[in-house]
């Protein structure tokens, strides 16, 4: 399998961590959609990362259904994203979270970062924010009652809240200032030792 995208998304990184959680082989290309959009257009029409080009050829756009396919054929026991029930809902429901602080965090950085300084709309910016914050303080609340988010092992809501924690601090790091959400800072440092985790931090080319 090739995985499209750099590690500096978020969606991209978790996509990563999947797969090398689930000992999935893959490549991967480093594509940026700031950099290499003809190149990324010729494989996803709307020019986003992640892409997966199964070994078959096929391709899956989106992080959300990759990691859909990538449970289906690599987690038959389930222990990333429960069968079903209460359990898988629980889980589903903070893996959104972590999931919309990454879409949140990404359209902070990009009206900050991208946009010129002149039109920059500051009332979007701190709504946006205020997002990211009420999404990580969630994540921080459901991080404090044990060593995962949700059970007594790592899912897929762990791996969300800590790519998001990671991103956030990569793209917003003021506001992580003075660490308001000890325990998601802790989940996202015990879940950084682990080798999907380590070896999928964006580093600069």
């Amino acid at each position: 399998m090739q995985l499209i995208g750099r590690n500096l998304s978020p969606f991209v990184r978790r996509t990563s961590v999947i797969l090398k959680l689930l000992d999935l082989p893959y490549e991967q290309r480093g594509l940026s959609t700031a950099d290499d959009a003809e190149e990324i257009a010729k494989i996803n029409p709307v020019v986003r990362v992640p892409s997966l080009i199964l070994d078959d050829g096929e391709c899956l756009i989106d992080s959300n259904a990759i990691i859909d396919h990538l449970l289906e054929v690599g987690d038959t026991g389930h222990q990333l994203l429960p069968a079903g029930g209460a359990d898988r809902r629980a889980v589903l429901r903070l893996a959104a979270i972590g999931h919309g602080v990454m879409e949140k965090g990404v359209a902070s950085s990009y009206e900050r970062n991208r946009r010129p300084k002149e039109l920059v709309y500051d009332d979007w910016v701190k709504m946006v924010e205020g997002q990211v914050a009420g999404g990580l303080a969630a994540l921080n609340e459901a991080a404090s009652s044990g060593d995962y988010l949700h059970g007594d092992h790592l899912t897929l809501a762990d791996v969300n809240a800590v790519v998001a924690y990671d991103f956030v601090g990569i793209a917003a790091r003021y506001l992580l200032k003075d660490d308001p959400y000890p325990a998601l800072a802790a989940l996202a440092q015990r879940c950084g030792g682990l080798p999907a985790f380590a070896d999928t931090v964006f580093k600069p080319g």
